[in-house]
């Protein structure tokens, strides 16, 4: 297996901050976990609404995914067709995605509509602070929805009664959790036709004295956002491991995945925007951490000026033997294969603003930064 020591894993880790980054509202594409391997499960996110050409899978009917693995820095290694199935049987096949479920809720069934009835039980070991309400005498519910994306809509206090004259209190399963059986739409008094996407709700104890709330990324307290199915829903995912979809080898370097998506054939296709030609299509550029880079370097290569203009400057380059030049969705832009000078220059008049990282190649192993065109 090729051994790669970064001193910054930018090539396998910059995607996820630009077209890959979590709750971004703008985000075509989400990857959860991020930094996976190719021998890691993962969930990719697709939001049709906004991939290339606009709106292109907006109201598909179904979403399938063309893919590819690169193996060795070569790209589309393996291909599994949109129409075919993975070395593991998989189907490429997407189901539509209505968001992630905090870890102290639960709603049954599951994937059901503001106009289904639910049971929505809530652990209070799990909600913020921790277990503040853990062993309350009683738990209600203080909620409204999300009404055609705006939060906290048709508001229902945790002391006053729904739309249905139903009370908001949660019923006791004398295992740390609270229970409530309604139907949202009438609940809430939803009119019929409304996109109604999530229940937004925290908890307490009948008064605010104690108050259960979901944890965010950081640790903090903020409200539950709980997803419901809904008719116009844009997004849709697909869970699999990408070395049992691919069927790679034990040992192989997979640096990542390309993929493209359609509605079943190529009538409808959605792809990545070009951030260097605005209204042009790419393939997404998925990347997957490397198994065994656990020896890290120094970047011993110097670059300047940082930011740049038009000319790039990378000094202190003895023994390399190739240069390469990323955007931030993965695109290779410039290529220096043959290094015959510790001194090399960079024309990047032809890159638009924005960050690039620069990967600098040496006997097997490789150093990476990033630097910022103006």
């Amino acid at each position: 297996m090729k051994k790669f020591t970064l001193r910054i894993t930018a090539l396998l880790m910059f995607l996820a901050m630009g077209t890959f980054v979590m709750a971004q509202s703008d985000t075509v594409i989400t990857i959860i976990p991020q930094n996976a391997t190719a021998w890691d499960e993962i969930t990719i996110i697709l939001d049709a609404n906004l991939s290339c050409p606009d709106s292109a899978l907006f109201e598909a009917d179904s979403v399938m995914m063309h893919s590819g693995a690169t193996i060795d820095g070569a790209a589309w290694s393996i291909v599994v067709e949109f129409d075919g199935e993975g070395a593991n049987g998989q189907k490429p096949k997407l189901e539509p995605y209505y968001g992630k479920m905090p870890a102290a809720i639960t709603i049954t069934p599951e994937n059901t509509t503001a106009w289904d009835e639910i049971t929505l039980t809530l652990n209070t070991k799990l909600s913020c602070p921790d277990s503040a309400l853990f062993g309350a005498d009683s738990v209600m519910m203080h909620s409204g929805v999300t009404i055609d994306g705006a939060v906290w809509q048709n508001v229902i206090d945790f002391d006053a009664l729904g739309a249905n004259g139903q009370q908001p209190k949660l019923i006791d399963n004398g295992d740390s959790t609270w229970s409530i059986t309604y139907i949202p739409a009438e609940f809430y008094g939803i009119e019929e036709g409304a996109e109604v996407s999530q229940i937004c709700c925290v908890f307490n104890n009948g008064t605010w004295d104690a108050e259960g709330k979901d944890f965010d990324d950081e640790g903090n307290c903020t409200d539950f956002y709980v997803p419901l199915a809904f008719k116009n829903n844009r997004k849709w995912a697909i869970t699999f491991t990408p070395a049992d979809f691919f069927g790679i080898e034990v040992g192989a370097v997979a640096n990542g995945m390309q993929c493209v998506f359609n509605n079943g054939t190529w009538d409808a296709v959605g792809k990545a925007h070009d951030p260097d030609n605005p209204g042009e299509c790419i393939d997404f550029v998925i990347p997957f951490a490397v198994v065994g880079i656990t020896e890290y370097t120094e970047v011993t290569f110097k670059l300047y000026p940082n930011p740049v203009d038009n000319i790039l400057t990378i000094e202190k380059l003895d023994g390399a033997n190739k240069i390469e030049v990323y955007n931030v969705v993965g695109k290779l832009v410039k290529t220096v294969d043959k290094i015959s000078t510790p001194v090399v220059t960079i024309n990047t008049a032809d890159l638009t603003s924005g960050i690039y990282f620069i990967i600098v190649y040496n006997n097997g192993s490789a150093q990476s930064t990033k630097f910022i065109k103006n």
